[in-house]
This record gives C-alpha cells, sequence and structure tokens, in this order.
C-alpha cells in the first residue's frame, strides 16, 4: 500500500488554501506520521478504511471493458438517480429490476460492491443510489454526515478531492474509494471531496454515471 499521490493535481478553486484536512468539528489536524490516504491495486486496500489514522482509502482498478454496453445504456437515459436498499445482493436486484434490460450486467458488479461495503461497515444492510448526473449539484467540497460511503464512477468525470498537501486531484474512472465522513467514531483527517463541476463543458461531455454506496437513512 501507499500514499495516493499518482493523481495529477488539478487547478485549484478561487480562495482554497492548503489543509492538512478536517476533523468532524471542522478543527485543523495536525501531522500525523502515518497515511491519512491509503491506495492498493487490491481491493484489500479498501480494508484501511476502518484505521483510525486513515480519511480516504482507493482501490485502484482500469474502467471495466466488460461493462461498456450497460453503461453506454445508462448514460442514453436522461438524467436520473435510483436508490434500493437491502442485503447487497436484494439492494442490486432491486435497482437493476427498474432499468432497462441492456442496465442488467451491472447488477453483479453493485452486489460485490455493496458486499464489500458491507464487510466494512458492519452492516447486513447497505443503500444504493446509481445516478446519471449531467449538471453541477454537488459542487461544493464538504464531508459527508455519514460514518462511511463508497464512491466508485463508471464514465464522465471522476470526484475530486483535497489531498493533505491541498492540492485538488481526481479519482479515474473505475476507481473505488471509500471516504470516512463526521459520523465515524474516530479522528483521522477526513478528506473534503465533491461532484466535478461539469456545466461548462461541452453538453456531450457533461454526464458522468456513479454509484455511492452507504448506511440506509443517510444522505
Amino acid at each position: 500500500m501507499f500514499i495516493a499521490t499518482a493523481s495529477p493535481p488539478l487547478p485549484q478553486p478561487h480562495g482554497l488554501g492548503p489543509q492538512r484536512g478536517a476533523t468532524p468539528d471542522g478543527r485543523r489536524q495536525p501531522d500525523v506520521q502515518v497515511p491519512a490516504v491509503v491506495a492498493c491495486l487490491s481491493p484489500t486496500a479498501l480494508l484501511a478504511a476502518r484505521e483510525p489514522t486513515v480519511g480516504l482509502t482507493f482501490w485502484r482498478r482500469p474502467a471495466r471493458a466488460g461493462l461498456r454496453p450497460a453503461i453506454a445504456s445508462a448514460l442514453a437515459l436522461p438524467p436520473f438517480s435510483e436508490v434500493a436498499q437491502g442485503s447487497p445482493d436484494e439492494a442490486a436486484q432491486a435497482l437493476m429490476s427498474r432499468m432497462p434490460a441492456r442496465m442488467r450486467p451491472l447488477r453483479a458488479e453493485l452486489a460485490m460492491l455493496g458486499r464489500l461495503f458491507s464487510t466494512l461497515s458492519g452492516e447486513a444492510v447497505v443503500r444504493f443510489r446509481l445516478e446519471h448526473v449531467a449538471d453541477d449539484a454537488c459542487r461544493q467540497f464538504h464531508i459527508d454526515s455519514v460514518e462511511l460511503r463508497l464512491l466508485c464512477t463508471y464514465a464522465g468525470l471522476g470526484t475530486e478531492w483535497i489531498g493533505l498537501d491541498g492540492r485538488v486531484r481526481r479519482m479515474s474512472v473505475g476507481d473505488v474509494a471509500v471516504f470516512k465522513g463526521s459520523k465515524f467514531p474516530d479522528s483521522a483527517p477526513r478528506i473534503q471531496h465533491r461532484s466535478p463541476p461539469v456545466e461548462h463543458l461541452p453538453r456531450w461531455r457533461r454526464s458522468r454515471l456513479l454509484i455511492c454506496i452507504d448506511q440506509p437513512g443517510v444522505f
């Protein structure tokens, strides 16, 4: 495992200075000697999400070539946000039952990610939110009011996050990340993140497809 520094920094938004992460109550977090951001080419990287010094974990993986037809089918629809909850397999089945048949190959992928999240959270019931986004609905950097949240982008620009060096970085398509939220019971640095602004882009570049997995009852 290594500190995630591979993503190139992005231009800094106005007024954003360097930070060392933020604790749930917004206080500055002092420097620590162990990484707050951990990444690996194996899903075992995600297990570090529960470590008391870690605020963000990455499973680095390439775009899912076998899912391209399903992803294209989702992007052919108008923007949507579909939510389902239950066991990982139940939630994946419920979500896909409402989507076009060509999207069904996503079911196994979502169930797999749901099982990973269930293991991390210790919760048998998870909530999926599958979204086709084409606007700037969540463009402010923030810390989620949850314990843990899993994000994966399948198409379009990936989630942006602020490293402990104050630089803005972006997840790659296919990467799986688990962000620690303000409700997790430790003092690890929290990594601020956001959906990338897209409304300034040509219309054909605005669409994003992503999955968000967390505990039921939170947003």
